[in-house]
């Protein structure tokens, strides 16, 4: 308790006491994210050199005052979630400068869970889920994500209270059963979230949570089918329904059928009975009726006249060529040469009829082919967005229709049909438009290309394994994640540097229709040019011609780079200075380097330091050499001054 009060005194002390709106120092670090019961280590050094000494003021270990230009805060395990740290600098001309040190201290959830942990639902009530998060800190930077599958459907804040020990905080969803989500599972995931310089932490998942529903019968197939009965009376009806419980059937059929119908969802006939077969499927949430409308097939005669006629026709040929064709011996020859045993003739039709008619005769038999075209064929479409595709047929039909889990349509009078959806979410819809023709081949089917997508949700960048600055010439990783986007082989996942592209990665290897999470790692060895750089990422769906344009795209924040290196001068490391007897000298030893250098100087005839400035200023100087060293944490250099005096006459 005295610690806090004393903490307290010097804070406002230090508030007092001359405090700038820019602190002649930085912090490396600047921000620290920790783990209860972790370490970290934060630096601050001087930018200027007109330091006296610098210090860290803390409630919890703290650094006192330190006569030199830089100062370390090192924590080997934190065990206080309320940690406040300042870094403070004594200035030469008796001022004096502090600067908080953001210090976030976090504890992953002791457990996440979803109660009710078992819950049977009936089709269009509402229901409310609840997602525990407990022992958490802190709550204010935990967000819950609900999912139904691999959809995500709710993101929210855990808690605005700015709490900064463990707490136990619940997220709520509330949903309306569906039968579509029957069988799916439900679950949520809480995650920190420390951006943009905070590190990534995995988020914690509930387990899966099974979602039952109950709800009536319900058919995919028409309600209405139209059905022809062959000649041979075999036929199957098929009454298969989904629904929760399991249906029971109860069939009602025509009198004349004399058939033991059982309660099954499948019946089969075995003799031609026209009429109207009614199924009924019944659960506890309700029932639904099938009609099965039988008729006879209409007897196709086209093929048998045209066999007749051609029948008819050499019929009549060989009655008029008789004499010109059988032979001695009782055979038939149709050439002048007659009719040599073992050699293989023409076809009938070929020596009676031209080349041409035989070829209609033939057609007339093998039928015309399937004739369905889709306006337009490819379909490109946004998660719940409208979409709308035409299907024609370009020769008679009797039924054309949409088979689709999601607004399937038929129709028996025009020569097209229309399928449409006013917010298209189905992420496995497989639309096919089918045609039942008069003439062979009576039915075929043509797919619709459909892509439905979907933008991400996020878009993020982090180093890997690493925080604070970078080390000039060092190996590093920079990982950008992809939160639930679709469908994934269109992406291209571009790497930027400020507004060049450095590396671009595609996952057309991949074949997910739903959203997917996803993730690319770029390879870095940071210069001292890239000092300060910025990188970005940015996921973009390329989605062919139908698609949208511009392109969909979501882009990360920017990741700002700090690289570190040791100082080198901007120019030579040697240089000779003619003293002029009276005048102000200077000696320049300006190094770049990151931290910012250090300076010592010293004159080897006499050994002693001269000054610790980067450029030494002064009237005084006497004829030799002097060395000025730069330093910081990664290295020094020197560079020395020969001042030599001026030759007389010059």
């Amino acid at each position: 308790m005295a610690k806090t009060v004393l903490f307290v005194v010097c804070s406002f002390f230090l508030l007092f006491t001359g405090q700038s709106d820019k602190c002649p120092f930085e912090i490396t670090p600047s921000t620290v994210v920790v783990e209860y019961g972790g370490a970290f280590t934060v630096n601050c050094n001087s930018t200027t050199n007109e330091v006296e000494g610098m210090g860290w003021e803390s409630n919890y270990k703290g650094v006192g005052l330190t006569y030199a230009p830089h100062v370390q805060l090192k924590i080997e395990e934190v065990k206080r979630w309320d940690m406040e740290s300042q870094c403070f600098i004594n200035l030469k001309n008796g001022t004096q400068c502090i600067e908080n040190l953001p210090i976030t201290v976090y504890k992953n959830p002791d457990r996440v869970f979803i109660v009710p942990e078992n819950l049977l639902m009936e089709e269009h009530k509402e229901y409310e889920l609840q997602c525990n998060v407990s022992n958490v800190a802190p709550v204010a930077s935990v967000s819950v994500a609900w999912y139904i599958g691999d959809t995500r459907i709710q993101k929210e804040q855990l808690s605005s209270a700015v709490m900064r020990s463990p707490k136990t905080e619940a997220s709520f969803l509330k949903i309306t059963a569906d039968k579509e989500n029957h069988g799916k599972k439900v679950m949520c995931e809480a995650k920190f979230d420390f951006r943009p310089t905070g590190p990534y932490i995995m988020p914690s998942r509930s387990d899966p949570l099974d979602l039952q529903v109950l709800y009536q019968p319900f058919f995919k197939e028409p309600k209405v089918e139209m059905v022809e009965v062959p000649t041979n009376g075999k036929i199957t009806l098929d009454c298969t329904a989904q629904g929760h419980p399991t249906p029971t059937y109860l069939w009602q059929v025509p009198e004349p059928t004399e058939q033991q119908v059982r309660s099954q969802p499948i019946l089969d006939l075995l003799g031609p009975f026209p009429g109207t077969y009614n199924c009924t499927a019944s659960n506890s949430q309700g029932s639904s009726i099938k009609q099965f409308v039988l008729t006879n097939a209409p007897r196709d005669y086209t093929v048998l006249a045209a066999v007749v006629g051609v029948l008819a026709v050499l019929g009549f040929l060989f009655l008029i060529s008789g004499p010109f064709i059988v032979t001695r011996d009782g055979t038939f020859s149709l050439n002048k040469g007659g009719y040599s045993k073992g050699q293989v003739s023409q076809p009938i039709c070929m020596q009676l009829i031209s080349p041409h008619l035989c070829g209609c005769w033939m057609s007339l038999v093998s039928g015309d082919g399937c004739s369905l075209s889709l306006k337009p064929p490819r379909v490109v479409v946004g998660f719940g967005e409208a979409v709308s595709v035409s299907c024609e047929a370009t020769r008679p039909v009797r039924v054309l229709g949409w088979e689709s889990a999601i607004g399937p349509s038929h129709t028996q009078q025009e020569q097209s049909v229309q399928w449409k959806v006013d917010s298209l979410i189905d992420w496995i819809e497989e639309p096919i438009c089918y045609g039942v023709f008069h003439t062979a081949p009576r039915q075929c089917e043509e797919k619709l290309n459909l892509v439905l997508y979907k933008t991400p949700d996020s878009v993020s960048i982090r180093p890997v394994d690493h925080t604070g600055p970078m080390v000039e010439a060092k190996k590093y990783q920079l990982l950008c994640e992809v939160q639930n986007i679709a469908p994934v082989q269109y992406l291209t996942l571009k790497w930027y540097r400020g507004d060049t592209m450095v590396h671009n990665h595609s996952f057309s290897d991949l074949t997910s229709s739903s959203p997917v999470q996803v993730s690319s790692i770029l390879e870095i060895f940071p210069s001292r040019a890239e000092n300060g750089a910025s990188y970005r990422c940015v996921a973009e769906l390329e989605l062919g011609p139908e698609g949208p344009q511009p392109l969909p795209s979501v882009t990360s924040d920017s990741l700002n780079v700090s690289v570190q290196f040791p100082p080198t001068f901007i120019g030579s490391e040697t240089e000779v200075v003619e003293l002029i007897s009276g005048a102000e000298m200077a000696l320049n030893c300006t190094a770049l380097g990151h931290p910012s250098p250090v300076y010592s100087w010293q004159s080897p005839s006499v050994m002693q330091q001269t000054g610790d400035e980067a450029v030494l200023m002064s009237s005084t100087l006497v004829p030799g050499p002097y060395i000025c060293t730069a330093s910081n944490s990664l290295g020094k250099r020197s560079k020395n001054f020969m001042v030599k005096a001026k030759t007389k006459g010059v």
